[in-house]
């Protein structure tokens, strides 16, 4: 198993910056890059690689549900979580007087705008519950699921102030009721160990931009096998449906029949760089292997906000505990439901940090600190050091 120590070589641009900014994007690796490298070589030259493609994206799909616990025939390639979410949001069968319940004002926008579609196209209730000190209110979520709920919709880290969402509750809640429980794992997945028997989530959407240091423009989906084989895909494209050994030119027969489990939910042609990118870095994540990673990044963060909270900072959350993953935030837990202007100490701090090249990121108010494999105490330390000699 290759240290943490040692991985950080693979990172270049941690020789010249403290980065903590994996909540919007991560770093990508010297051997993801060079993983890319071939595949555009032939496209440069008209070679065609297209079979061997085709052949790797099913590799990397069983890369990634190895990384999370499921089976092969669980996973869907998408573009990002974005579309994942879209997808079951689309094969779901409503009928008038169904539910959503949701916490929107601790969601991603895009884990808001496909429900006030639902909801503008079907005549679905929206079940809106209120954040409870900056945490996704467990209790609250299970008390407003009843016959009529048919998904719940959460994030298992919230992008800020990126406070771990107990799903314990959630989930035996969900299963009580046939609920169907879909996930936004973006901020977690690759940085936190993570099982889908265990959390529960009968869906999970993930980018591959962020934890699992891959590119834009590429997730996965993870569809429970029970949910995949009934729900039926929005769209279908030549990938969504089984034609057996049939090259992919060949004649589209009269009827169809869709690929078993959540590949069905496979459209258009795949990113074939994004694939190699992603297969590339989650061999790493799972050379190290993800508990390892966890026991890293949340040890980084405790000490990360132990540190700031010595200075007198307004660490969301407070002390760490059990909701500290891998992100710890500076700011008015308050202004995560209002559009209001950023405080101008959270401005000049921030630009005091980039200055000072640590890259880091302001949302909704917040100043965001978001920790990965290649982040080391040190680099806390010196944050630390940096955010006291702004304060004076």
């Amino acid at each position: 198993m290759l240290p943490l120590d040692i991985l950080r070589n693979e990172f270049p641009a941690t020789t010249n910056a403290i980065y903590m900014d994996v909540a919007n994007q991560g770093l990508i690796s010297k051997t993801t890059l060079a993983s890319i490298w071939p595949h555009l070589d032939n496209r440069l030259h008209g070679r065609n690689d297209e079979e061997s493609m085709l052949h790797h994206v099913e590799r990397t799909r069983a890369r990634f549900a190895q990384l999370i616990g499921a089976k092969k025939d669980e996973i869907s390639v998408t573009k990002n979580a974005s579309e994942g979410i879209n997808i079951i949001a689309n094969a779901i069968d409503w009928k008038d007087g169904d539910n959503v319940v949701l916490c929107p004002k601790l969601e991603h926008a895009n884990n808001i705008l496909p429900w006030l579609q639902i909801k503008a196209r079907h005549k679905v209730e929206l079940r809106f519950v209120e954040p409870d000190a900056g945490a996704i209110p467990a209790d609250a979520l299970v008390k407003a699921i009843d016959s009529r709920t048919r998904i719940v919709a959460l994030a298992t880290v919230t992008m800020v102030p990126g406070f771990r969402t107990v799903l314990e509750p959630i989930a035996e809640a969900c299963k009580r009721f046939g609920v169907f429980l879909l996930a936004d794992g973006t901020q977690s997945v690759g940085i936190l160990h993570t099982d889908v028997t265990r959390l529960g989530v009968d869906g999970l959407a993930v980018s591959t931009v962020k934890g699992l240091m891959g590119l834009y423009g590429s997730g996965f989906l993870y569809c429970r096998q029970e949910w995949a084989d009934r729900l039926i895909p929005a769209y279908l494209a030549r990938f969504s449906v089984d034609f057996g050994n049939a090259p992919e030119s060949a004649p589209v027969p009269s009827s169809v029949k869709l690929r078993a489990g959540a590949p069905r939910f496979d459209i258009g042609h795949y990113n074939f760089p994004g694939m190699l990118a992603a297969h590339a870095s989650m061999g790493q994540l799972l050379e190290i292997g993800t508990e390892t990673i966890e026991r890293s990044v949340t040890s980084l963060a405790k000490r990360l906000a132990s540190g700031f909270l010595e200075l007198g900072l307004p660490v969301c959350g407070g002390a760490a505990g059990s909701h500290t993953g891998s992100i710890v935030a500076l700011g008015d837990i308050a202004a995560l439901a209002e559009a209001r202007a950023v405080d101008p100490r959270i401005q000049s701090l921030y630009r005091h940090l980039l200055n000072n090249q640590v890259i880091v990121s302001i949302r909704r108010g917040m100043l965001r600190f978001s920790l990965h494999l290649y982040n080391t105490a040190d680099e806390v330390d010196r944050v630390v050091e940096l955010v006291k000699s702004c304060s004076k």
